[in-house]
């Protein structure tokens, strides 16, 4: 309510907005009626022209490949904005890559990625990502989507 200014970066207007229009608690109710909320944001829901809803993976905006540097080596992403994670071992690698959301990666603690086997996430927040390494230059790659 209070005339509160709602902007949705991804809703293609035409003429462009400028600055933050102000939006009127009935357009607010018609609007929650066509976005989804992820707990962080609301996301404009897409749909065909003839009104089916798109279902599938988001576009993906970057992959990073990172290699241990020594046995017991963590990683942590940065803080970048994401919708979805796939963790990847590489086929070669000789041991476990522990995986965790929200809290440190260790043995034991999060899940385990044998050489080649991968896990996909949705999480809002690539610095959630926490990574344990038990081998010295093992690499893993982590493709992310917004």
């Amino acid at each position: 309510g209070d005339n509160e200014p709602l902007t949705f970066e991804d809703l293609p207007t035409k003429p462009p907005l400028v600055g933050r229009p102000r939006i009127t608690d009935e357009i607010q109710q018609a609007i929650a009626l066509l976005v989804g909320w992820d707990e962080t944001t609301r996301r404009i829901l897409r749909c065909s022209p003839s009104g089916i809803l798109y279902i599938g993976s988001p576009r993906v905006k970057a992959i990073i490949n990172f290699q241990a540097d020594g046995d017991g080596d963590d990683y942590q992403g940065n803080d970048i904005k994401t919708s979805e994670v796939l963790i990847k071992a590489k086929t070669d690698n000789e041991g476990d890559i522990w995986v965790n959301v929200g809290v440190a990666a260790a043995v034991d603690t999060g899940y385990p990625l044998d050489a080649g086997e991968w896990v996909n996430f949705s999480i809002n927040n690539l610095h959630t990502l926490h990574l344990h390494f038990t081998k010295d230059d093992d690499w893993v790659n982590i493709i992310y989507s917004i």
